[in-house]
């Protein structure tokens, strides 16, 4: 006899099964097509089986071609990044995530030019509702040229950093608000 239960499921609930995650044999994703109330297409992809998409792709005008894909980045349920067409040319231009969770977005990234690279990044690092980093690619080398950052939390940029030579190291510090610069402070 076989120290192994030829059984499979023999003592396994379906929750079980459930906590082995994506990985555990689940088979082919499961892909639900609905139709939008705008008369657009929506594809769900339900990977593990667990009746929550963990991807969705909206084609707006049904012409094969999606104009935007959400992800469930961090396996929580929710659908918290979205990747856009926004010029309809067929390529993702820009890339938004909620990354705390709440349902609004704190990060958007942004391929200005269309060549496939982010150009800026927009942030609201501290929870507010209000962007206060802005990080921008200017010449579209794939450096990044400048960082501004509203520190105080008032809606105006208080520091930017600029790379000037384009070598990847910031060389400028500017100070946009006196009050915000330590060597004023001295």
């Amino acid at each position: 006899m076989s120290d192994y239960d030829t059984d499979a499921t023999a003592g396994t609930s379906e929750a079980d099964y459930a906590d082995q995650g994506a990985d555990a044999g689940y088979g082919e994703s499961e892909i639900i097509t609905l139709q939008g109330q705008d008369g657009s297409t929506i594809y769900a992809v339900d990977v593990d089986h667990d009746g929550d998409a963990e991807a969705a792709g909206y084609d707006k005008d049904n012409d094969g071609q999606l104009e935007e894909i959400a992800v469930d980045t961090d396996n929580d349920g929710t659908l918290e990044t979205r990747m856009v067409d926004l010029d309809g040319d067929g390529t993702f231009d820009a890339v938004l995530t909620d990354t705390d969770g709440d349902g609004v977005i704190d990060v958007a990234s942004l391929d200005s030019n269309g060549d496939g690279i982010i150009d800026r990044v927009v942030a609201d690092t501290d929870g507010d509702g209000v962007i206060d980093t802005d990080v921008k690619d200017e010449n579209f080398d794939g450096v990044a040229d400048s960082i501004s950052q509203d520190t105080d939390a008032d809606g105006d940029s208080d520091v930017t950093v600029t790379d000037t030579d384009g070598d990847g190291t910031f060389e400028t510090v500017r100070y946009d608000d006196p009050t915000t610069n330590p060597l004023a402070q001295a």
